[in-house]
């Protein structure tokens, strides 16, 4: 399953959701303390639980929320959870700033085994030095490919405020 990303309004860009950046939203536990987004969020001191905002159901009542009839948005009937395209902008550029100046914040994120070294466990190796739960390093974050994944997602956002929608929706499939 994936995030996908869909505005509340027609709107000429690419709808991208980075596949990478979605693999590290919705890891197993998604925002429990084990998963690498949790970790990052208390290490940089950074709210991300806006990517945990989602919505499910893809057969939802299509609803824009840039017409007229705002009040339907907010109401307790529709599934959908609608993000302000301006306020995630300025999350993300907060994101992207923080981890300019503590480029080495990835070294404090635990990671459990690589999954290619859980099958050539030896003995040797205690349980103790297992760390169940936490998820295994990819290197994603090491190797800075989240930073162009959140430019890719800023792109996008921006692109919607720049055809006028203010609004878009998270959903997982």
């Amino acid at each position: 399953m994936d995030y996908y990303i869909m505005p509340g309004g027609e709107a000429h860009c690419e709808n991208e959701f980075p596949e990478s950046l979605s693999f590290f939203f919705e890891q197993v536990g998604g925002y429990d303390d084990y998963a690498e987004v949790s970790q990052v969020s208390q290490i940089l001191r950074i709210d991300l639980s806006v990517f945990q905002e989602i919505s499910y159901d893809e057969d939802e009542q299509y609803y824009s929320p840039n017409e007229e009839d705002e009040e339907v948005e907010d109401s307790e009937d529709s599934p959908a959870i609608w993000h302000d395209t301006d306020k995630v902008i300025i999350l993300i550029n907060s994101l992207l700033d923080k981890i300019a100046a503590f480029p080495d914040y990835y070294k404090q994120v635990i990671h459990g085994p690589a999954r290619q070294q859980d099958a050539g466990l030896s003995l040797q190796i205690t349980p103790t030095k297992l760390l169940p739960g936490y998820p295994p390093d990819y290197g994603y974050l090491s190797k800075g490919e989240i930073v162009e994944d959140l430019k890719t997602l800023r792109k996008t956002l921006t692109c919607y405020e720049e055809n006028g929608v203010r609004k878009f929706k998270l959903m997982y499939m």
